[in-house]
């Protein structure tokens, strides 16, 4: 794939850095061993982005932190993300998930798949957003006491794979990457090549990233995990599980968390 002008990118993934976050934050539920906080911050396109932070409330500060991005239809208080956050909350992480444009407590209406067969535009605006909302989240959390702004990973699963391929690749800042169940397209014309993950695999040099596939994935086929990993410069690895596309979890959990583990922790 042709590199991407930098004046594009610049247009699609650019913001004002010093627009205030205002951000908001209230604890939900707080043990012994994990604390849950519900913020919410201003990113571009005046939208107003909810996520949740989870800790270990005893844990030593700073720590490591990992972005936990979740499948398309669901949500940052699904299942999917927050057993993978809390397994990595009990290895000395904190960790971030928020809503993506168009889910969650930002769904105008029901999200189906039918959403990312039929409309491939609005799947890109709402991958550009998502984009420059992880950005804002890092930029919010690296001035949190407990985070260390030098040890950020990112895991995404599905679609939060996909679309934070772009986020990764933009964002020096994550120093991991984990991509569940994500694979590259293939290709694209125009304004829609800022919509396959390969456009930003080449970015990532000199960060650690995994792929991890499902052998029996129908809907993101082996083929397009390999791709994607094959347009990754390096350091590279990838997982493969015995699964397809919607058996993944919970098995799927184990390589991610153990490689930001190795990477960050």
């Amino acid at each position: 794939m042709a590199d991407l002008p930098p004046a594009l990118l610049e247009l699609a993934f650019g913001y004002d850095r010093d627009l205030p976050l205002e951000a908001e934050r209230e604890t939900l539920r707080e043990s012994e061993r994990l604390r849950i906080e519900r913020f919410e911050l201003s990113s571009r396109n005046d939208q107003r982005v909810p996520g949740l932070l989870l800790c270990d409330p005893r844990a030593d500060a700073p720590r490591p932190l990992a972005l936990i991005a979740h499948p398309a239809t669901l949500d940052k208080g699904s299942d999917y993300v927050l057993w993978p956050a809390q397994q990595l909350v009990e290895r000395g992480f904190a960790c971030i998930t928020i809503d993506q444009a168009g889910h969650g407590e930002r769904a105008r209406r029901p999200v189906g798949m039918e959403d990312f067969r039929n409309w491939p535009r609005r799947r890109l605006d709402q991958m550009l957003q998502t984009a420059v909302d992880w950005m804002r989240a890092v930029d919010w959390a690296v001035g949190l006491e407990a985070v260390d702004g030098q040890r950020i990973g990112f895991a995404g699963f599905s679609m939060g794979g996909m679309r934070g391929a772009a986020f990764v690749g933009m964002d020096e800042r994550v120093r991991a990457a984990s991509f569940c169940i994500a694979g590259a397209g293939g290709g694209g014309e125009g304004a829609l090549a800022l919509a396959d993950p390969a456009a930003y695999a080449p970015m990532m040099g000199g960060r650690s990233i995994q792929v991890v596939a499902g052998e029996r994935d129908d809907i993101v086929t082996p083929e397009a995990a390999q791709r994607f990993h094959d347009a990754l410069p390096g350091p590279k690895e990838i997982a493969w599980l015995p699964c397809g596309h919607w058996d993944f979890p919970p098995a799927g959990y184990e390589p991610p968390v153990e490689f930001l583990t190795r990477q960050l922790a």
